[in-house]
């Protein structure tokens, strides 16, 4: 029933999430090593002598984690605003909202504790000099995605107004 542009703003935010796991969000560039932070955790292009990175898998889940959450519940909120009529489902759609900005606030405080804190002490405790993270495009998107997140969210405020106005005059 909504004729606004809540569900588009809600896919976009999903899909710039989605992007992340394409492009970096960082990069970490030392003597002899280079790291990128993507959606799904810590690489590197280089080859290592004692045969794997020190970032492994269960290194970099909370942010892959987050970032999956955030894009399902982006995509969850574009899809049920198509359908939604009833008060009761917009309400629903609301608290949903404000849950996924809460895990996207997450989302963006993760990719940067990972940035500045995490990654740089991993990479001393393995001794490996890096410098301090170059951001990349990819440092964008998760903020246009909150960004859009809170402009559908306020948007979705204002549908709720109306089916209430609308109520009221049945």
């Amino acid at each position: 029933m909504s004729q606004r542009f809540q569900p588009v703003f809600y896919f976009l935010s999903a899909l710039f999430l989605a992007l992340l796991f394409f492009l970096p969000f960082a990069s970490f560039y030392g003597d002899f090593h280079t790291f990128d932070l993507f959606g799904y955790g810590v690489t590197s292009p280089d080859n290592w002598d004692n045969g794997a990175s020190p970032f492994s898998m269960t290194f970099s889940l909370p942010i892959l984690i987050l970032t999956i959450t955030a894009m399902v519940l982006g995509g969850y909120l574009a899809m049920g605003l198509f359908r939604a009529v009833k008060l009761a489902q917009f309400q629903k759609l609301l608290k949903t909202a404000r849950i996924a900005i809460i895990v996207m606030v997450a989302c963006v405080a993760a990719y940067l504790g990972y940035s500045y804190f995490i990654i740089p002490k991993m990479a001393q405790s393995v001794d490996i000099t890096i410098a301090q993270p170059t951001f990349r495009f990819g440092a964008i998107l998760p903020l246009v995605a909150l960004l859009l997140m809170f402009l559908a969210t306020s948007g979705l405020k204002k549908d709720i107004n109306k089916v209430r106005a609308t109520d009221r005059i049945r």
